[in-house]
């Protein structure tokens, strides 16, 4: 059985990928500039997303492209909590299983939603982008919560959503289970040693916390 579970936040406790989507394209579309298709906007999702942030910048202007991302935290706040993540969080707690979140965004841009949704009653420790190195898909956010939780790598258990957070989480040595969002769905993850991919709550604990030698 696992002894700590890592979860990352875009994507996966909460599903903000396709409102920043959503929120870039009507900003594109408000001063008649070009909107970015679905596939670009796949491959900045769990990372730096620098392509991204270098086309807005030139599209829009960094006042702008700062504008879009303040609009999308502070309309994000309200989005619901996926289901069987709070469920999964219900059981670990119940279990007296740590609880961390290793994000690639910034700490304090998550937290309005991390508050509002009473997280702290779950999650001991939360990693953000400030305090790492380096950000997904390199190792260093899951490593810094594994460490944070005093465990070793191969004892946790990582969710995720995409593929640049998967990889930053097998580097560090975690078993990484994937359930994608509707945007992340059509991502590739045929090079991904994933250890299990769209589970519900349930088969997640019954495969993975019940079952004897799991």
């Amino acid at each position: 059985m696992y002894r700590a579970v890592i979860f990352d936040f875009d994507g996966t406790i909460v599903d903000t990928e396709q409102h920043l989507f959503d929120t870039i394209n009507h900003h594109l579309q408000q001063y008649n500039k070009p909107v970015i298709s679905l596939d670009f906007y796949k491959q900045s999702i769990g990372g730096a997303a620098t392509q991204l942030h270098t086309y807005l910048e030139e599209q829009l202007g960094t006042e702008r492209k700062e504008e879009i991302y303040k609009e999308h935290h502070q309309s994000s706040e309200f989005l619901p909590i996926n289901e069987d993540i709070q469920k999964l969080m219900a059981f670990c707690k119940k279990r007296h299983i740590p609880m961390a979140i290793a994000t690639s965004s910034y700490r304090k841009d998550i937290m309005p939603i991390f508050n509002r949704l009473n997280l702290d009653e779950y999650i001991e420790v939360v990693i953000g982008r400030e305090d790492v190195d380096a950000i997904k898909p390199e190792p260093d956010p899951y490593l810094t919560a594994v460490q944070s939780l005093n465990f070793n790598p191969v004892n946790c258990l990582a969710i995720e959503d995409s593929v640049n957070g998967a990889t930053a989480a097998i580097n560090a040595g975690l078993d990484v289970i994937i359930n994608t969002n509707e945007i992340t769905a059509k991502q590739d993850f045929s090079s991904i040693a994933y250890t299990d991919k769209d589970l519900s709550a349930d088969e997640m604990i019954e495969k993975y916390f019940e079952k004897s030698g799991s």
